[in-house]
């Protein structure tokens, strides 16, 4: 199961950003995830479950936005979304499709909790 090695690389790029601002927890981490990668959804969220625990992540929410599968004709400019028969040949004129979207997996957004610097100090403010 290679999603936990792609929690835990999420993980690290979003623990690094809350440290840098000096966050003492990450309350959210979206993804982009395409139809096209060979990666399991449920999988993903399984592995992050038991990846977070321990880090500043360990109350945080992962949240999904499945990227549809686009294909586009290099040819004659026809988009065109995949059928259960799956073919990277264009049903216009033949040539052949190219991914216009669907292979994604980015952060599109870390959410942290804000840094008071009085909890810290003990001010009365």
């Amino acid at each position: 199961m290679h999603e936990i090695s792609i929690i835990e690389s999420i993980l690290e790029v979003a623990e690094e950003k809350a440290r840098e601002a000096d966050s003492p927890s990450i309350t959210v981490i979206k993804l982009r995830l395409g139809e096209f990668t060979a990666i399991a959804r449920e999988a993903l969220e399984f592995a992050f479950e038991v990846a977070r625990l321990g880090t500043l992540a360990e109350h945080a929410r992962l949240e999904i936005e499945v990227v549809p599968m686009v294909l586009h004709c290099v040819v004659c400019d026809a988009g065109t979304q995949p059928t259960r028969a799956m073919s990277l040949i264009c049903p216009q004129c033949g040539f052949p499709l190219k991914i216009v979207s669907g292979k994604e997996l980015q952060i599109e957004f870390i959410e942290i909790e804000e840094h008071n610097p009085c909890v810290h100090r003990g001010c009365l403010t």
